[in-house]
This record gives structure tokens, sequence and C-alpha cells, in this order.
């Protein structure tokens, strides 16, 4: 029997040996080389942070679960997709054929029907909502004017008063007879108890979690589900960067985000999406009625609208359709990029395509948050301001809080607002979803990001440039870290 000093001599070796044996690994996944490199450096000589790390964050490979995924959503889509969508009455085959359209909005709803399979929607209403409150007024209004469901997709809900208040609404309307399904993502939603839960589901609602917490040896802590959708009846969504809880309200401190109300055939493709999504949670179906009131939805106003959504469940070009979509906005811009993000860590494809526009004569305006909830994520951002600045970008950093909002709007005729942030994790290893909206409802977004430009500070390439050096430590620190990331 091995005593406790050969065991301290034995186990860093075992672990040494045990990180050089997935290094294969690593390469094997095909990851860009700047993450491939900087999970390699961590495995050899950071054996054991490095393995942590890698078991909870660096396996992002499709596994057996999201394998059946991929099957599950081509049969839900052969079944009420391409086909269910052409029926609706109001959706034009295709949209970029549409000569009137200007032409980047034309490319853009071409780029995102082609790489998603997004056909846009002609007739839908849009409403901006820019802050927690007014997206919790407008979902309390719908919940309770639901008759027939609700079913709602979260990657977090805190457990606090705003998540009780939100669930005791959705027990209400159980009670009433209206189907109600929760859909929560495991890590995000992980401190959300049965307690709270019980009374949702002895009303007869359905509360279920995306791929749940389990050992990071069996389950990575990557593959979030980051998608916020609410669809009631058929007949209003909601989707964007709002999740449930206190801090959305701002009563900790400002918070700024980003939410749209949908009417219209525009609120179908949401709903697929939402349906996919509890079909690999729950094995189970959405009855095919609520489809098919949603089918039947009505002109409600004059957007055109694309959903996209993007994966690690999807093969090929389409996983990263977001990240696709949104560099193609960037390089199709004639006068300006309007960008609005809270998590900052891009990859080289990016940074070029910011460079290069503003380079053009784009007005290329960024703005971040002056302070953030995930400092190392702030300072990893920060360490990309000097080669933007270098090339005429504009950065701004907002004033009174948390910026949380996850928006684009490109030559002031094309908006683009969703759950995705501007890093490596949205792009590439989340599940997220994004809405294209053309120029009709384009121009609020636009006013609402002055506004928010008002109450900010634009950084000065100057004075960055000469900020102190363990400032500059810190940052290139954590950008070392952010292929990890």
């Amino acid at each position: 029997m091995l005593s406790f000093p050969d065991v301290l001599t034995i186990l860093p070796i075992a672990i040494e040996l045990l990180g050089l044996l997935l290094v294969p690994f690593v390469l094997l996944q095909r990851k860009e080389p700047p993450s491939t490199v900087a999970w390699i450096l961590a495995l050899v000589f950071l054996p054991g942070v490095g393995l942590v790390l890698y078991l909870m964050f660096g396996r992002e490979r499709v596994r057996v679960p999201l394998r059946n995924k991929v099957v599950l959503d081509r049969d839900l889509l052969e079944k009420r997709g391409p086909a269910s969508l052409r029926k609706v009455a109001l959706i034009s085959p295709p949209v970029v054929e549409e000569s009137n359209e200007p032409l980047i909005v034309r490319e853009l709803f071409h780029v995102s029907a082609a790489l998603a399979g997004a056909e846009a929607t002609h007739g839908n209403r849009v409403d901006l909502l820019v802050s927690g409150n007014a997206t919790y007024e407008a979902l309390k209004e719908a919940i309770i004017a639901a008759k027939h469901y609700i079913f709602a997709e979260y990657y977090l809900l805190r457990p606090d008063a705003t998540t009780d208040w939100f669930l005791d609404l959705l027990t209400q309307a159980a009670r009433r007879g209206v189907r109600v399904i929760l859909l929560m993502d495991g890590y995000g939603s992980f401190w959300i108890s049965r307690r709270r839960l019980r009374a949702l589901r002895e009303a007869g609602g359905e509360a279920v979690f995306f791929l749940p917490a389990r050992l990071i040896l069996f389950q990575p802590m990557n593959l979030r589900n980051h998608r916020k959708i609410v669809v009631v009846d058929g007949e209003v969504a909601f989707t964007g960067g709002i999740n449930i809880g206190d801090e959305y309200k701002g009563e900790k401190a400002p918070w700024r985000d980003t939410h749209l109300a949908l009417r219209g055939p525009c609120v179908l493709p949401l709903l697929l999406v939402f349906a996919q999504d509890y079909q690999f949670a729950a094995r189970a179906d959405i009855p095919a009625r609520f489809i098919e009131m949603a089918q039947s939805a009505r002109v409600s106003g004059k957007a055109t609208v694309a959903i996209i959504r993007s994966g690690p469940d999807i093969a090929g070009p389409q996983r990263e359709t977001i990240h696709r979509v949104l560099f193609s906005a960037i390089v199709a811009a004639q006068k300006s990029v309007f960008i609005t993000t809270p998590y900052f860590i891009p990859d080289r494809s990016i940074i070029v395509a910011l460079q290069t526009a503003a380079y053009r004569g784009v007005d290329v305006r960024i703005l971040f948050p002056g302070k953030s909830n995930h400092p190392f994520v702030f300072q990893a951002g920060r360490s990309f301001y000097e080669e933007l600045l270098a090339a005429g970008v504009a950065i701004y950093e907002y004033g009174p809080g948390m910026i949380h909002a996850k928006t684009m709007v490109v030559d002031e005729m094309v908006a683009l607002v969703g759950s995705a942030n501007m890093d490596i994790r949205s792009f590439r290893l989340n599940f997220e979803v994004h809405t294209v909206i053309d120029s009709a409802e384009s121009q609020t977004l636009v006013q609402a990001f002055h506004n928010d430009l008002a109450v900010s500070k634009r950084v000065n390439a100057e004075a960055f440039k000469a900020r102190p050096i363990t400032q500059k430590v810190v940052e290139s620190a954590a950008r070392l870290m952010s292929p990890l990331m």
C-alpha cells in the first residue's frame, strides 16, 4: 500500500502524464492556432491547473448528446420546418431578390438565409425594449393575456425576487389551463432549486434543464444554451439579451440592456428554435396545433426579419452563423457600423474587418461597459483597444453602469440584436440566437445607440496608450488567457 509521501511523489507525475496524453486530443479538435497553442502550453507547463481548465472549458467538440440533437433538429425541421414556413403567406421566397431593398439589406438577409436556412419574413412588428423594467412589463402583459401556451427559454434565472415574480406569473397561467414550458440552461440556472419550481410543476407547468450540470469529467462547462426566447400563443415573441434576475432591473447598480418584442410571421422561426431545444432537453415534441397557431400569424407591421441561430450542434460553417453574419455586416458597411457589446474577445477576422472598415472611411463606433460584471473578460477586451484605435475605430465606455446589450446597426439600414456577445465563446461554443431587422426598424436602435453615447466617455487614443505599465500587464495577461475562454 502506498504511503502518503509516495502519493505526493506519484500524483504530480500522474497529472503531468495525463496532461501530455491530452495534447493529441487538443490537436484533433482543430481549434484556432492561438487557442490550440494556449491549451497545449497550459497542459504542459501548468499540468494541474491546465487539466482542470481543459476538462471544464476546453472540450468543445460535439459529444453523443449533441449528435443526437443534430438528428432530432433535422427531423423536426423536416416535419415542421421549411415546408411549414413556406405556407406562411407573408414569407417572401427569397427576400434577397427584392430589388427595392438597399444592397446591404439584401446581402445580409442573403447570408443569413444561406448559412442558417432562415428565410426572412415580411410584415413584422418590432418593438425595441431598452431596459429590464420595460421588458418585464411587456412580458407580464403577454403572459397575463396568454390563452393557449407560453414557451420560455433562458440561460440565466437568478435565485432572487425577480425570478420568483416570473415563476409566479407562469404558475398563474398554468393554473388557468395555459400550457407552460420553462427551459433553462443547466449551468446558467444551476442555483434554481426544486423548491422554487414546485408550484409551477404542481400547477401543470413544465420546468426542464438543458444539459443539466454534472461532473466535469462527463459534462464540460462549454456548450451552454445562451438563448433568451419567450413565445406566447404564436402571436408575440421576445428575444435579445435580457435574462431573469434583479440585476436586469438595475436595482443593485445601473444596468442597460436591449430586448425585442416581435409580432408577425417571424414568431414562427423563433418558435421552431425553441421547439428544437425543448425536443432535445425533454425528449418530447411541441404539439402541432401550437406551431400551426404561429403559422397563421397576420401582418403586424412593415419590418423584414430573419431569425438566425448558431451552436455546437450544427455542423460545418452554419455552426458559426452569427459570427459570419456579423463579419459580413462589417465588411459590407459603406457608411457606419455602430456596435454595442458587453464582452469583447474577438478572433482575428473580426479585428481585421473592423480595422479595414475604418480604413475605408466607414464611421466605426463600439460601445463597451466602463465597468464590467466580469473583470477578467473586461481586461482582455481592453487589450484590443490600441490596434482598433490606431485604425480609426472610435471606442466608448458606458458611464452609468453595466451595459449588457448585444446590438449592431450598419449604415443605419439594417440591425442585429440578440444573445451573442462579440467573443469566441458566443461565436463557437454556445447556443445563440440573433435577429436581423431591416431599415424600417433600425432607426430606433440608432437613436438608442446615440442616447447611450451621450452618457459614455470616448477613449482617447494617446491617453490610453500612455496608461500605466501595470495596467498593460494585466490586460496582456488576460488576453494571453483569452483563447481559453
